[in-house]
């Protein structure tokens, strides 16, 4: 098998490696396509002291399957929660499956991720991906359903003006989902390709300079950075709502008065609804061709990481 591996911040590609096997309730899957996440570019730089085969964005196909497992999966083509839950802890109980106490999370936390031929994943995480979605719209399942997860969070508070700092790869399908509430949207964009990729859309887009203190109901973060965050709290309303889309590789240094001053609600957001995704591409609702920037097979793993790690660069797939 060949893979991409993760160890002291250094990334290698290693061929010959053994196909993994399929234990009780699990599945072997063949990775047709995997995406490069920003989540991965900050685990090459120490973020959670991740060690093995790195990624989390992929569709697969269903090759193998171990004891229990109904034979009909064989041959499907899938997506993956990349929460492996256990099905035993309290919050499993409570079907906070994403929060589970025992949770693996596949190329991120003590799981082996999407930069391989072959992955092994639990058979109760899997999705199937319908015939009218290609292989380039399925990559983006997983965050899309992050995206959607933000909607999930906010459906019982009633607001009427967003605003999103960060329209890099997961910030431009939030601005897509968010298109879709019929709010009144506005996205913080930093380079002219990102206001490009938002063209059509029934949502404005403004610089950093015209964001006005105080304006919107619910400001969004998907930056990454400490200065997104403190933005997205400049412009939230007394009693409004902060989301938190971003993983910060670094401690934040904040004053968080106004959260206590103005009742000022921060909401964090990680994982969301794959089905709601999947069926926003099936309906047509969500347009992901244009956010692709390559594809390059899992050798040229340079150029692709390299492609990824420009500044304003949108979605690179690997081919394993």
């Amino acid at each position: 098998m060949r893979a991409l591996h993760l160890h002291n911040s250094q990334l290698k590609f290693h061929e010959g490696l053994p196909i993994p096997r399929p234990e009780s309730a699990e599945v072997l899957l063949r990775i047709r396509l995997a995406g490069i996440c920003g989540t991965d570019l900050v685990l090459l730089k120490g973020y959670a002291d991740f060690s093995g085969v790195p990624g989390h964005e992929f569709v697969a196909e269903v090759v193998s399957s171990g004891e229990g497992v109904d034979s009909s999966w064989i041959g499907k083509r899938v997506v993956a929660e990349i929460n492996q839950w256990c099905d035993q802890c309290d919050q499993c109980a409570r079907q906070h499956f994403s929060h589970c106490l025992n949770r693996k999370v596949i190329g991120i936390r003590d799981h082996q991720g999407a930069f391989a031929e072959y992955l092994v994943v639990k058979v109760n995480t899997l999705h199937v991906v319908p015939d009218s979605v290609n292989d380039r719209q399925a990559v983006f399942i997983e965050p899309l359903a992050a995206a959607f997860r933000i909607v999930e969070q906010l459906q019982s508070c009633s607001y009427q003006e967003v605003m999103l700092t960060g329209a890099g790869r997961l910030g431009q399908l939030i601005a897509r989902v968010m298109a879709l509430q019929e709010k009144q949207t506005k996205v913080v964009v930093r380079h002219q390709r990102q206001r490009e990729l938002l063209h059509g859309l029934p949502l404005d887009c403004i610089v950093e300079s015209e964001v006005e203190p105080k304006s919107v109901d619910v400001a969004i973060d998907a930056t990454g950075h400490c200065t997104g965050l403190a933005l997205a709290l400049k412009a939230v309303r007394p009693r409004g709502i902060c989301v938190m889309k971003s993983s910060y590789p670094e401690p934040l240094s904040l004053d968080l008065s106004r959260l206590v001053i103005d009742e000022i609600e921060l909401m964090g957001s990680r994982c969301g609804p794959f089905t709601v995704a999947i069926d926003a591409l099936v309906n047509g609702q969500i347009e992901t061709e244009s956010l692709i920037d390559g594809s390059y097979p899992l050798n040229e793993y340079r150029p692709a990481f390299a492609l990824s790690s420009e500044k304003g660069a949108m979605k690179v797939l690997l081919q394993p």
